[in-house]
């Protein structure tokens, strides 16, 4: 068997975008995951792939391109996994969050996606009357102005979509190996070659040849390759699923004080209510631990922004949690941009993904900057890797 021309560490959106982008370009990968197929921050996530509206209060056109870009990505090529979102952000009087800026950004986003035909198919965003809110959600009334709608894309099954994109990777199981974990980087004078992995079922030990190793591991990023040059992921995100019924089938994007702060989407699930989602600072966490402190907070924060549905009673189903990356180690500055490290040896790297959504983004400029160049296939014969092989 001949080695891959890449091994992508990582079973999460990053990675099996990685290896579908390599495929569309010809080339051969083997993915070494850990545990499963979205067992991290991926499954953890709360699932919505937005178009990037939320940029345009800032006037960040780039991120809102970028997000526009990767929601059609979703919604084009994966139907059957990813579908529209209607979503409702009541706005208050005398607040930043207001009709009148809503419907700048409107305006902006008709005139950008023309400009730059950034279509999707979705329908486009509208204002809502306070009546129309107020028949439609229990939310805090006093100051009420109105609603933006608009839709994004949603999730509707996370493993399955992974798994249809390993499919149209042409992967199968000889070629995505789970459960074992990356051990240590294998060198040559300066050079990859490959990658030393344990099966976690029974210890044994394998190596596996190749001239690129791409770590797609997100919050795992720094650990298991110290030479690795990462930002830790020192940021516990979690998303709950909550007993109960929550009326309509849009999402609700609510804030602790009405019109102000950060937003928390509701939405409604098959199993109950899901919310989402809570950040806090972890700077010792080597895994996504959620206690019954963070819950209780989470649950304060939902029920001071929608009090007449008794959240902090609800009883909790379901924890989704994971680790992301920051910008310093405190844990309280979280890196949302999306970043492509090159590593010693030469045919490292590593995928910093600021957010689900762009993760196939990522894969693809990756992918051209790792095989468009070639210049590694300058320095690493195919005897040295043959040699290692044996």
């Amino acid at each position: 068997m001949n080695p891959p021309d890449a091994i992508i560490i990582g079973g999460g959106i990053q990675g099996v975008s990685m290896a579908l982008a390599a495929a569309q370009r010809g080339l051969s990968t083997v993915i070494v995951e850990r545990k499963g197929l979205a067992a991290g921050a991926t499954g953890g996530s709360y699932g919505i792939v937005h178009g990037g509206l939320r940029y345009l209060q800032t006037l960040d056109i780039p991120r809102w391109r970028r997000s526009r870009r990767a929601q059609a990505w979703y919604l084009q090529r994966f139907p059957g996994y990813v579908r529209p979102l209607r979503c409702v952000m009541p706005l208050y009087k005398g607040r930043l969050r207001s009709p009148q800026l809503f419907r700048g950004a409107i305006a902006l986003e008709k005139s950008l996606a023309s400009i730059f035909a950034a279509q999707v198919p979705l329908p486009p965003p509208q204002l809502l009357s306070a009546d129309e809110v107020l028949a439609a959600f229990d939310v805090p009334a006093t100051g009420l102005a109105g609603a933006a709608c608009w839709h994004d894309a949603e999730v509707t099954d996370m493993p399955g979509l992974l798994q249809s994109i390993l499919n149209q990777a042409g992967l199968d199981a000889s070629s995505v190996l789970m459960p074992f974990e990356a051990r240590e980087l294998l060198m040559d004078q300066g050079q990859t070659i490959g990658l030393r992995v344990v099966d976690a079922r029974n210890g044994e030990t394998r190596d596996i040849m190749s001239r690129v190793v791409i770590n797609c591991t997100g919050a795992w990023v720094e650990n298991w390759q110290k030479i690795a040059e990462c930002p830790p992921a020192k940021t516990l995100a979690f998303n709950l699923l909550l007993e109960g019924r929550m009326p309509g089938d849009s999402a609700l994007a609510i804030s602790a004080i009405p019109g102000k702060g950060r937003s928390y989407f509701l939405r409604p699930h098959p199993g109950g209510i899901f919310v989402g989602t809570y950040y806090r600072p972890a700077p010792e966490a080597t895994e996504p631990v959620v206690n019954e402190s963070d819950i209780q907070a989470f649950l304060g924060v939902l029920d001071a922004a929608m009090p007449g549905l008794n959240l902090r009673q609800a009883p909790v189903k379901e924890v989704m949690a994971g680790l992301l990356p920051d910008k310093d180690g405190s844990g309280k500055h979280l890196s949302s941009h999306d970043r492509i490290l090159t590593h010693r040896p030469h045919g490292f790297y590593s995928l910093l993904g600021g957010k689900f959504t762009t993760a196939p983004l990522l894969s693809e400029e990756a992918a051209d900057l790792i095989w468009d160049e070639q210049t590694f296939s300058n320095d690493i014969s195919d005897a040295t890797l043959a040699k290692h092989h044996g």
